[in-house]
């Protein structure tokens, strides 16, 4: 994900600084995974014009087309009953379990499970490898990024908000996209936001009118349930947060129909990084897949979180940031503003991804 799909009205803020490659550089040097850096950092790439709105009409681009497409190519998704199922099987083991296991067994099992939790979270948190280095270096910030073309896959994964936050991810998408043979991107989007739909349609439209080639890469989009509806009671959030985090198992270690084992092998099994910008649906996805590898059930090199702030928030961070920030499950935390980046120790500061967007909020 680096070079620009641009709008021709982008085109005077060709001169304009940017400062995204001033992060470290995220590369997996005993592995040679794709950086999370790469996700959101500059080259110089060659510029690609968006179709005017004369073009698009005698085009008769229709979103629902699209989507229905990419829907597709996914296919069905019977994952969550099959998750809930089991997970009811578990917890009344675990229940039977207890009339015939005394206080203090079950008091120290419950210690060991609660170390072991936290000495994975820290040993992820900070992102250790096997030979004591880390996986974040600095480096110089003009230098370009890591070049993924050579690689056998580049699996990103995009977390689409809804809204404000939709609209400032797919502008992010547009401004550091690099088209590439070896690529898959995968969306995820909440039910009934047609809005996000829509905002992806396009943007894969406009991907495939610039590489009508092999370097569009594949796609598909994957809906999950919203973790908390506007206006939904608080005691109800729980059990619709269940419901996401079931859903997003599914979406994070499920391969792409178009990226088979049987022809791929393990490659496309897991996305190497996962882009969010909130809100809620995003912590979710953040947290599972924080699970996932705490458990030995995904790479530690795999499912690398790349946190961007809104464009919108100056001074403080959303409610979101907060809890990426406090829980440190985010391998990058991003923010496109240099006051907030004083105030926020570790912080990357990646410039305004998203300026062009009206901001949220």
């Amino acid at each position: 994900m680096a070079p620009v799909i641009r709008s021709k009205a982008a085109m005077s803020c060709e001169n304009a600084p940017s400062n995204l490659g001033a992060s470290s550089s995220i590369l997996d040097d005993t592995t040679n995974q794709p950086s999370t850096e790469h996700a959101v950092s500059t080259t110089q790439p060659a510029t690609i014009t968006l179709p005017t709105e004369s073009q698009a009409t005698k085009q008769s681009f229709k979103p629902e087309d699209k989507m229905l497409e990419l829907f597709d190519v996914f296919g069905e998704d019977d994952f969550a009953v099959a998750f809930f199922f089991w997970l009811a099987m578990v917890l009344l083991g675990v229940l039977a379990t207890l009339f015939f296991v005394s206080l203090s067994w079950i008091t120290a099992a419950a210690s060991v499970f609660c170390g072991f939790i936290l000495f994975r979270h820290k040993m992820l948190k900070h992102d250790c490898l096997p030979s004591g280095r880390r996986w974040m270096t600095i480096s110089d910030p003009n230098a370009p990024a890591p070049d993924t073309d050579s690689l056998p896959a580049v699996y990103f994964l995009y977390v689409l908000g809804s809204g404000g936050h939709s609209a400032e991810m797919i502008e992010t998408i547009k401004q550091k996209f690099r088209g590439q043979k070896n690529q898959h991107r995968r969306y995820i989007i909440t039910t009934g936001d047609k809005s996000s739909q829509n905002m992806i349609a396009s943007l894969e439209s406009t991907i495939s009118d610039a590489y009508p080639d092999e370097r569009a890469g594949t796609r598909d989009v994957f809906l999950i349930k919203r973790a908390r509806a506007v206006h939904q009671p608080l005691w109800t959030a729980p059990f619709t947060c269940l419901m996401s985090a079931a859903h997003a198992v599914n979406a994070l270690t499920r391969e792409p129909n178009l990226r088979p084992f049987g022809t791929y092998g393990y490659q496309f099994k897991y996305p190497h990084v996962i882009i969010t910008n909130g809100p809620a649906t995003g912590l979710i996805v953040g947290m599972v897949a924080h699970l996932l590898k705490i458990f030995y059930l995904v790479p530690p090199h795999r499912l690398k979180i790349v946190y961007i702030e809104s464009w919108a928030k100056t001074k403080t961070l959303s409610l979101t940031g907060r809890l990426f920030y406090w829980t440190g499950i985010a391998n990058m935390f991003c923010v496109q503003h240099q006051t907030l980046a004083r105030s926020i120790p570790d912080a990357q500061f990646v410039g305004a991804v998203t300026a062009r967007v009206t901001p949220v909020g």
